[in-house]
């Protein structure tokens, strides 16, 4: 059985573009444990949320984890604090080209893969108006980087993608299949 560690609506519509057969189980880490300073901080959170649940499936059952966060050089963005957060966020990466940077763990058998996956995206001039239009009508407080390139057709904020689309999403679908695959579990 493959479990998905994540309660995230997004990841649980991604991952049925691989398989439907799955089942959800939330992790139990405790992200705030971790300095979000540090390198690789996508694929540390991942690896920590796979971990969690080891002990609550069999061997031959498999986990994958996931986690996403939005970087503009060695500036980090989580999902916002708060509605002011959003708006200073997305008032930072206006007219910018940033990285969206997925870390996922599949655990299987006592086998571990961890990768990162980057997608560059760059936003347009984005006014305040925009800003505050786009954070009031849209949930961006679970949003790593305060946004979501689903809603994008409405209001046009992003000028350019390099990369996977699903990774900007928050679950790199085409990697992680090709993981799966390759550990003949699909």
């Amino acid at each position: 059985m493959i479990y998905l560690a994540s309660t995230s609506p997004r990841r649980i519509e991604l991952i049925k573009k691989i398989t439907t057969d799955f089942k959800i189980i939330s992790p139990t880490f405790d992200e705030s444990k971790i300095s979000k300073s540090v390198n690789h901080l996508s694929l540390l959170e991942s690896e920590n949320k796979a971990k969690s649940v080891q002990n609550l499936v069999n061997f031959d059952d498999c986990i994958i984890a996931c986690d996403t966060i939005v970087k503009y050089k060695d500036k980090v963005f989580l999902k916002p604090k708060n509605l002011d957060d959003a708006f200073k966020t997305l008032e930072f990466l206006s007219n910018k080209t940033h990285e969206v940077v997925s870390g996922y763990t599949i655990i299987y058998k006592g086998k571990v893969i961890s990768k990162e996956v980057t997608t560059e995206v760059t936003f347009n001039k984005l006014s305040n108006d925009l800003i505050n239009k786009y954070i009031h009508e849209n949930n961006v407080l679970d949003k790593a980087g305060s946004y979501a390139i689903q809603f994008d057709d409405k209001y046009h904020l992003i000028s350019k993608i390099k990369g996977s689309l699903d990774n900007v999403i928050g679950f790199p679908t085409q990697e992680i299949r090709k993981d799966l695959i390759c550990l003949k579990i699909i």
